[in-house]
Order: C-alpha cells, then sequence, then structure tokens
C-alpha cells in the first residue's frame, strides 16, 4: 500500500481492514516517500502510524501511485514462497476481500489474480468483463494477488521509466498489465457476483473522490489509459 500526504493520517480504517481480513495477512508493508511528487508535499508520519502493530513503513522514492507495490514486489523478488497481496488506501475493504480472491488460487496455476479487469480493444478502448477468466488487464481498486518472484531484473528500470511519463506515472494497472504481458503471466480475473458476493468492493472511504483522487487526473482514467497504450505497447510487444 501507498498514500498520499493528504491521506496519511486518515487511512486507520483501510489498514485495519487488510489486517482484519478472515484469509490472515502477515503484515502491512507501506511505501511512502518523503516528498509527493504530485504535490510536492512532504509526507509527515503520524505517531499512531509508526506505533502500528504488523505495519512496516518503507521510505521510498516517489514513483506515483506503482509505489504502492513496485518496491514491494521488488523487496522480495527473489523469495519462492511469498504472495503478495496489493490493496488501496481508499476503501475499508469487507473482511472476505482476500478471501474472495483466493477462492481462484490454484498452487499449480501461476498467474496474477485480480477481481477487476478487462481487455484492450483495437482502438485501446477496454472492455472491462466480470466472471472467471484471463483477461489482458487488471484494475488495481478491488485489489490484486501476485505470486512469487513474478518482476525481473528490468522492472526497477521499467517503473523509472515510465513514472517519468505524466500518463504512465497516473495509470499504474495499464504499466503493470503491460509488464506482466510482457514476462507471459497470465492475469485472470475471479468476479462472479451474487447476493453475497457484490461485484464492487464496499467499504469506500470518504476521501476517495476528493480532488486528489487518481482516477480524476489526466481527464480521468479511460482516455488516459489510450494514450499510455499508444505509448508503451509497441515497446513491450
Amino acid at each position: 500500500m501507498t498514500t498520499i500526504p493528504s491521506r496519511i493520517d486518515r487511512i486507520g480504517p483501510a489498514l485495519e481492514s487488510v489486517l482484519g481480513q478472515t484469509v490472515a495477512v502477515e503484515h502491512i508493508e507501506l511505501n511512502v516517500p518523503h516528498v509527493c511528487v504530485r504535490t510536492n508535499e512532504p509526507y509527515t508520519l503520524p505517531t499512531w502510524l509508526t506505533e502500528m502493530e504488523r505495519v512496516k513503513i518503507f521510505r521510498t522514492e516517489d514513483y506515483g501511485p506503482i509505489t504502492k507495490i513496485a518496491p514491494t514486489l521488488l523487496r522480495h523478488g527473489d523469495e519462492k514462497e511469498t504472495y503478495i497481496w496489493s490493496v488501496d488506501d481508499d476503501f475499508a475493504y469487507p473482511k472476505n476481500q482476500l478471501a474472495l480472491l483466493c477462492k481462484g488460487h490454484r498452487e499449480t496455476e501461476y498467474r496474477i489474480l485480480a477481481r477487476h479487469g478487462g481487455d484492450f480493444n483495437p482502438d485501446g478502448s477496454i472492455t472491462f468483463k466480470y466472471g472467471e477468466m484471463r483477461v489482458s488487464m487488471f484494475e488495481g481498486f478491488g485489489t490484486v494477488l501476485y505470486p512469487p518472484a513474478c518482476v525481473g531484473d528490468d522492472f526497477l528500470e521499467y517503473v523509472r521509466e515510465t513514472s517519468n511519463d505524466m500518463d504512465c506515472r497516473h495509470s499504474d494497472d495499464i504499466v503493470l498489465s503491460l509488464y506482466f504481458a510482457s514476462r507471459r503471466i497470465p492475469i485472470f480475473i475471479w468476479n462472479s457476483p451474487s447476493e453475497t458476493e457484490p461485484f464492487y468492493p464496499t467499504g469506500s472511504l470518504p476521501y476517495s473522490s476528493e480532488g486528489d483522487a487518481i482516477h480524476l487526473q489526466s481527464g480521468g482514467n479511460l482516455e488516459r489509459y489510450k494514450r499510455v497504450l499508444s505509448v508503451l505497447r509497441p515497446k513491450r510487444d
């Protein structure tokens, strides 16, 4: 997980929801830059956060929203048994959010599991899907489960390069999906809506729609995604 300066003192409910999952989470790794590049604001760590059990804080460079997962994947890059669950900072997730993903986990299948995603169309638009299937891209807000050792030696340079492009910087889901496609790692969604399993996660926190929310930047996600595809897809194909 990562956050931005305006939220860092308000993410307690999000953290508690992760630690309270019915499928046990060992700990949270919170990646916190020293300064937010987007707003040029410094991060001030609240005392309650530094004292929170099972929360490990790592100071890192600011690569944009991808900071929530990229440094963590790099830290655990050589570990063969560590699964990493990526979450957003603006949801107090239901207690069964990870359990819903784990329904799709198979020890014999090396793949990325997400609750939300879809397929790229020739014009750069995306057809979003639901069900249990392989897709071209995932959306991180519904959480993502990464298999062990899924990034290569090129990942850090890729993250640095893409973070220098403003559209890419605001589009971590596309940047990551294209990277894993280049490594031939399948992406699967596992989301069959029912009365007991809603399509979208509940628990959206009040600041999720404030002006600094990433989905409101650069003209919104969908048009920005088209621009990112036009830049990155030729490089990764």
